[in-house]
């Protein structure tokens, strides 16, 4: 078996056990102390024992057809969600698979190839607890290229009406 086909198989082994224990995944870390304000996108702090990383979080409305939203920075890429190498241009919320999805455009933004399993996550109407998370997977993105990536859930239906998500790269290699 050559270099790219095992590549590949370990990808989507890694995938077929995100989407398994995505239903189980609790913690989130969005603030210096859960559900309050960032102080800085990319800090890093630890609340009760838990590692929490400051992330942007956007906001969209789910109409009867399919949610789209794009990250409109009013400051050039840094009012993006950028984590790791990855950077979300726009995404596409579903349910076209009887449980929710996305269709999502991402950049890699390092100066290497990169593959990645990135995570999108849905919050509850409180706006602080996980409502459920989606899977994807990109593979061998060249650096400054844009590519598209799917997110699935095993469960999980999207909210009616507005919501918020974040998105982060889970792994990167």
């Amino acid at each position: 078996m050559n270099k790219c086909k095992t590549g590949a198989k370990i990808i989507s082994i890694i995938f077929a056990i995100l989407i398994l224990t995505s239903g189980v995944t609790t913690s989130s870390a969005q603030a210096a102390t859960i559900g309050s304000k960032c102080p800085k996108v990319g800090q890093t702090t630890t609340d009760a024992g838990k590692k929490l990383t400051c992330s942007l979080i956007w906001v969209t409305n789910l109409s009867n057809s399919a949610a789209s939203a794009t990250p409109a920075p009013s400051k050039p890429s840094s009012s993006f969600i950028q984590s790791k190498s990855f950077r979300l241009e726009s995404v596409t919320f579903n349910s076209e698979l009887g449980s929710a999805g996305a269709d999502a455009r991402v950049t890699n933004t390092s100066k290497n190839t990169r593959s990645a399993v990135m995570v999108i996550t849905i919050f509850k109407s409180d706006n602080k607890s996980i409502a459920f998370t989606m899977s994807g997977i990109a593979n061998a993105v060249s650096p400054g290229d844009t590519v598209s990536v799917t997110f699935m859930s095993i469960s999980g239906d999207l909210p009616s009406g507005q919501f918020k998500y974040t998105f982060q790269v889970s792994t990167e290699f």
